[in-house]
């Protein structure tokens, strides 16, 4: 088996896109913040919705339930590390020296 010899690699030149102004980025960093925090305000919302229907008797299914409950658990602990990382940046900047 023999191996033909690599070509010339040439460098991948990215075309000149519009860079975003903060205040884009800014926009889009709170759109993403928000859409995930609704998204685990949903699955929390879910998770009682499920535990309601399965003290009237309406969900016999426990593993629907729990998985919902830990899905929501993690959802939230994950949303909380988030905020606490994002703190610690914040204020690790504020210490910096100008």
């Amino acid at each position: 088996m023999e191996m033909s010899a690599i070509s010339q690699l040439t460098p991948i030149r990215t075309p000149s896109v519009n860079k975003p102004t903060p205040a884009e980025v800014s926009q889009e960093f709170s759109s993403f913040l928000s859409d995930a925090m609704s998204k685990v305000n949903q699955a929390q919302v879910e998770s009682s919705n499920l535990a309601d229907r399965f003290a009237a008797g309406e969900i016999t299914d426990l593993h629907q339930l729990t998985v919902a409950g830990q899905k929501a658990s993690v959802m939230l602990q994950m949303t909380m590390q988030v905020r606490n990382k994002m703190i610690e940046s914040y204020q690790e900047i504020m210490r910096m020296s100008i």
